[in-house]
């Protein structure tokens, strides 16, 4: 059979929304399309060579004008396509966290519709005759990449679920041996106002940008019965009926297939006007020519739309492929470009395990801690003594039919057993006594599956009873109480809170990892837009200080990777608690014009001196000043605006020490003495102080402290060696609380600073 049609159009990917099958659903196509082609404009090239394959496929077969009286489209009657299927979970304890019978339902639809195991009985009458059996089986895989055993689901706990989208696809198995399907609970692409369901690449897509291979879809539309047969659809290379450039229902169009005819496209719709349109294939049929260039036969295609294919959006009940479109997917099927007629390659079948039994299904204990409920959950948890935390199983594969938890650190409820439907999947409460890590322990057993347990050892945080005095303060030093400030990485990435050896005095402090240390096409994934990390201080007893000055004081030190002011966007917001009830209130949201003091530096930042840190002081509002309060320090990177850069994070690494709360205002700004760098730290203090000085190597420098009667108190006399050099003020020589004055005599310069002692 000779098409006497263009294979020029390529759709790399398509959106749908609404709660109908495809009700209100704005396609992604063309944006999607335009905006690959735009970084791999390499794509041209493999479409040419994708259609000039289809054509010879079809050519191939001998079919000329017969494919209008055939009823399957198969090598043979008797032939199958496998396809191994993995199907990846990103969630974050949501709605989006489906359960694999869910999955396997979504399989099991999925392998009918391709199979024409669906209800076809609705299919108009001048249809019946062009439905199409593509005999496509698809088999969740049972061996990983690596050969393990597999269910063919992952499951990963990510921010990016909601509008990651292609950067979700961290978890992509090898697009060449697995149709990789996504889950996430919003996708973030949009065209107008609609709300995208899903997008698909096309086989040319996939080979020039295979990070992104697949399908990803909202984890709500994977049983509506239409989505993942639609998206299935354009991964073997099938185009929306009316495939014009246009938006659905705009202008007519085709989709390179002949016996769907010419359409407009229909939204939500499924009456009768829809079900026999004519506007755009009336008196339609098609003129087929031999090898010799002579007619040899003549098709009338049905003079109206095919609107009950699976490629319209119309929310018609039943739906179908044509004979022309299961050829096109049979040509797809075999076409090495993407990668496709490796999927059910004989060889890759068995290293995917397809074809092999059952694997094991025993229940994978899992579980979210939640502080009312409704709320989001999460498997990392800071809580209070008493204050009770609401737990929910999500354990998952086969339906588990008994759970018992176990609790460590004096919990309320040390056991909990649940054995019922409503049991198990209710929400219940436990509170903890003992400060510390909590031991979560989880025991599930499923319906004929088996038994598993498992341990959460860094799940829950409780904190201390009562809080800290005046004069505390935290430098992250070994031997002191830097474990009782829990930080979490919830989403177990690169970019989290970690000790560190760079601390302004002692070597020690804490940083935020914020330089972006992804390379290659690990860019292409995995994005820290969205991302968020804590660190909890411990309590605070902040009665004492009344309506007088109060301040929470640290020393940072941090810098930017990139120089434009719009493209700074990492913040760090300080919350206060005072209630014990995991109520967090705003003290303060710090960004770019405090958060980086050190500029742009592209390469990994690290502070190598004491003079590459600043202060910060914070005023402590009335309603924070209790005797149990407790801050939470959570960072957030930010990423570039810039189309393809917005992978990235704009951010550097970012440094915290020296955290306290005093009466008295942080105040180490450096003095610059003509080439010479000098500060007293810390300022204010309650210890030691120093003076210290950068770039005056063999030099000599005289350091006077007087009380604020005139009264010298200190004096010394050093030379300088070093490039970064400290003089100290001993705490013997400025014990009496109050304000000193530092005089700093080095050639014919002299530079006078206040100190503090509290």
């Amino acid at each position: 059979m000779q098409m006497k049609k263009n294979y020029l159009y390529l759709a790399l990917a398509m959106s749908l929304s609404g709660t109908a099958a495809f009700a209100q659903a704005p396609c992604a196509s063309d944006e999607m399309h335009k905006h690959y082609k735009q970084q791999f404009p390499e794509i041209s090239m493999y479409e040419k060579q994708m259609n000039e394959s289809i054509a010879s496929f079809i050519a191939s077969q001998g079919l000329k004008g017969k494919v209008a009286s055939k009823t399957t489209a198969t090598r043979s009657d008797t032939d199958y396509y496998d396809i191994p299927v993995v199907v990846h979970v990103v969630h974050n304890y949501g709605t989006e966290f489906v359960k694999d019978s869910n999955i396997h339902v979504m399989i099991k639809q999925l392998n009918d519709f391709y199979n024409a195991k669906n209800n076809l009985t609705g299919i108009i009458t001048p249809f019946k005759k062009y439905i199409g059996n593509a005999k496509i089986r698809f088999h969740l895989a049972s061996k990983d990449p690596s050969g393990n055993p597999s269910t063919g689901i992952t499951r990963r706990y990510s921010y990016l679920t909601v509008g990651g989208d292609d950067q979700a696809k961290v978890d992509q198995w090898p697009p060449r041996n697995y149709y990789n399907i996504w889950l996430e609970n919003v996708i973030g692409r949009s065209i107008g106002t609609g709300i995208v369901l899903a997008y698909a690449t096309f086989p040319s897509s996939g080979e020039s940008f295979p990070y992104s291979d697949g399908v990803i879809t909202r984890a709500d539309r994977i049983m509506d019965g239409n989505t993942i047969p639609h998206e299935t659809g354009h991964y073997f290379s099938l185009y929306h009926p009316w495939n014009s450039g246009s938006g659905v229902g705009e202008a007519c169009g085709d989709d390179e297939v002949d016996d769907t005819p010419p359409t407009k496209g229909h939204f939500s719709v499924c009456g009768s006007g829809q079900l026999y349109d004519t506007a755009c294939a009336n008196n339609y049929y098609k003129l087929y020519t031999s090898a010799s260039g002579m007619m040899d036969s003549l098709v009338n295609y049905p003079d109206t739309t095919n609107t009950q294919n699976i490629m319209d959006y119309s929310d018609c009940p039943t739906n179908m492929v044509s004979i022309g479109q299961v050829w096109r997917m049979r040509a797809a099927l075999n076409s090495n470009i993407g990668g496709r007629n490796n999927l059910w390659d004989s060889t890759n079948l068995a290293a995917t395990g397809v074809l092999s039994g059952p694997v094991d299904m025993t229940p994978v204990p899992e579980f979210v801690s939640r502080q009312n409920v409704g709320a989001n959950g999460t498997q990392a948890y800071f809580t209070f003594p008493g204050t009770p935390l609401f737990f929910t199983n999500k354990s998952w594969r086969d339906t588990v039919t008994s759970c018992t938890w176990t609790f460590s650190n004096d919990a309320s409820k040390p056991t909990v057993t649940s054995t019922t439907y409503t049991a198990l999947n209710s929400p219940f409460d436990v509170s903890f006594n003992t400060p510390g890590w909590v031991n979560v322990k989880m025991e599930v057993t499923g319906n004929n599956s088996g038994t598993a347990t498992k341990e959460f050892n860094k799940s829950i945080f409780v904190a201390d009873a009562t809080g800290v005095g005046a004069g505390y303060i935290q430098e992250f030093n070994e031997g002191g109480d830097r474990d009782k400030w829990p930080m979490f990485n919830y989403y177990n990435n690169n970019f989290k809170w970690q000790l560190a050896k760079y601390g302004v005095y002692d070597n020690n402090c804490v940083m935020y990892q914020g330089y972006d240390t992804r390379t290659g096409s690990e860019l292409f994934t995995n994005t820290p837009r969205g991302d968020f990390d804590d660190m909890f201080s411990v309590p605070f007893d902040i009665s004492g200080f009344g309506s007088g000055p109060c301040y929470l004081n640290f020393s940072y030190s941090g810098a930017s990777r990139t120089a434009s002011a719009a493209d700074i966007t990492d913040t760090l917001l300080i919350e206060y608690s005072v209630d014990k009830k995991h109520t967090w209130s705003t003290l303060t949201a710090l960004g770019k014009s405090t958060l980086i003091n050190k500029g742009t530096i592209s390469t990994p930042y690290y502070p190598t001196s004491v003079l590459d840190w600043a202060p910060a002081a914070v005023n402590i509002p009335a309603a924070a000043r209790t005797p149990y309060t407790v801050f939470r320090f959570r960072y957030k990177p930010g990423t570039f605006k810039a189309t393809m850069a917005s992978t990235i994070s704009t951010g550097n690494n970012f440094f915290l020490d020296r955290i306290q709360v005093t009466p008295w205002a942080a105040d180490v700004a450096t003095v610059n003495m003509g080439n010479i760098d000098m500060k007293v730290v810390p300022n204010p203090t309650h210890g030691d102080a120093y003076v210290v000085v950068k770039d005056m190597n063999n030099s000599k420098v005289e350091v006077a402290v007087t009380d604020i009667t005139g009264k010298t108190v200190f004096t010394t006399t050093e030379n300088i060696s070093g490039n970064t050099s400290r003089i100290v003020i001993p705490q013997q020589s400025i014990s009496v609380k109050g304000i000193y004055l530092v005089t700093v005599v080095t050639g014919n310069q002299v530079n006078t600073q206040k100190l503090v002692v509290y």
